[in-house]
């Protein structure tokens, strides 16, 4: 699989949460020459399902395994028209507003005879010279900022609606040793995880039926996932999220290291499952970070779990610099890791796994 050649395709693909059907469209061709079916359900989750390729051998049903990554990217989203054409923000999803000021951003307009309009403006903010001694010792609200789209207000208020979606800008940047920043590594970044394992699984046997699903809303309380585990009631999930990798002056147990994926401890990880996993990464030769999470993961694990009489899940997580920013940055090697993980995850899945998590 091209990683870069994906990562700069999905960047550009409007997603924000409750509006995937662009992202769905994209990412469902991307599946379709590796699984048997692919589905687009009506909150845009995209369902792939790859079938067993080997018997179980007594005969029992074929288990269904749930592979989550989620599609929808945070946005911002018109507030208000102000009287001289610049626009407040509201927003979908966790916006931080330190990173807002001097970005550029599309509106994407829809008061115009023509439909939807892509409309390009910068995030401006009162400069430093204006302010008070005392308002700069503190950081910008995304009440101080605005959007100047550079157009008088009846031409704004002409195309412009209040909700109208405003998306940040971030192209796929590639960078030396095999990183790459753009937005919505979190968490498209871990679909192409899905992909990969998909096109690894083409050439490996497995007796699971394995659904492949980039879920929907996440960002605002997954609620593609909690929908897309009712139907197809899995008998185990995996749940795949980015975390935060090691900065400048993290604390050592808030962070991962950048160099491989890791998974994580927690009351609402099936901790056999968690083991197995683990047995899987060593016997197959990859490194494997540990992190914890003392309550909720924040994470599509959280919705899946609970689902119907409840899943046993277990939780692969992207180390990524900078989330919920337009340079979210990885290393490209651990997506092709973590593709590689979850094939032999599930490769290596046999007959009495359920039995083996309640002995």
């Amino acid at each position: 699989m091209d990683i870069l050649n994906y990562l700069q395709g999905m960047a550009v693909q409007h997603g924000p949460s409750g509006h995937e059907a662009e992202v769905s469209g994209w990412l469902k061709a991307r599946f379709e020459p590796l699984c048997d079916s692919v589905s687009v359900d009506p909150l845009y989750n995209v369902i792939a399902l790859k079938k067993a390729t080997a018997p179980t051998k007594d005969g029992s049903p074929a288990p269904r395994v749930m592979l989550a990554a989620h599609q929808d990217e945070i946005a911002l989203m018109v507030a208000d028209i102000l009287p001289d054409g610049s626009l407040r923000m509201g927003q979908v999803g966790g916006v931080d507003p330190r990173i807002l000021p001097a970005s550029t951003v599309t509106v994407h307009a829809t008061g115009g005879r023509d439909g939807t309009v892509k409309l390009l403006g910068v995030v401006g903010s009162t400069p430093p010279h204006l302010l008070n001694a005392a308002d700069r010792e503190h950081n910008y609200k995304r009440e101080d900022l605005f959007v100047d789209l550079g157009m008088p207000v009846e031409k704004v208020r002409a195309q412009v609606r209040v909700g109208d979606l405003i998306t940040l800008n971030g192209p796929a940047t590639p960078l030396l040793n095999d990183r790459c920043a753009a937005k919505t590594m979190d968490d498209r970044a871990c679909v192409a995880c899905l992909l990969e394992a998909a096109e690894r699984l083409q050439k490996m046997s497995h007796i699971c039926d394995i659904y492949f699903v980039a879920t929907s809303q996440e960002e605002v309380g997954s609620k593609g996932a909690t929908v897309a585990a009712h139907a197809i009631d899995p008998d185990l999930a995996v749940a795949l999220d980015v975390t935060h990798a090691t900065i400048p002056q993290s604390r050592p147990d808030t962070t991962v290291p950048l160099d491989a994926p890791a998974a994580t401890y927690g009351p609402f990880v099936q901790h056999k499952l968690l083991e197995r996993l683990k047995k899987a990464a060593r016997d197959h030769g990859i490194k494997l970070n540990t992190e914890h999470a003392e309550r909720f993961t924040y994470t599509d694990l959280d919705n899946i779990q609970i689902a119907r009489e409840g899943v046993p899940c277990v939780l692969i997580d992207l180390p990524l610099k900078y989330m919920h920013t337009t340079v979210e940055l990885l290393d490209m090697n651990v997506i092709r890791e973590c593709g590689r993980l979850l094939a032999h995850f599930l490769g290596d899945l046999d007959e009495g796994w359920n039995e083996a998590l309640w002995s």
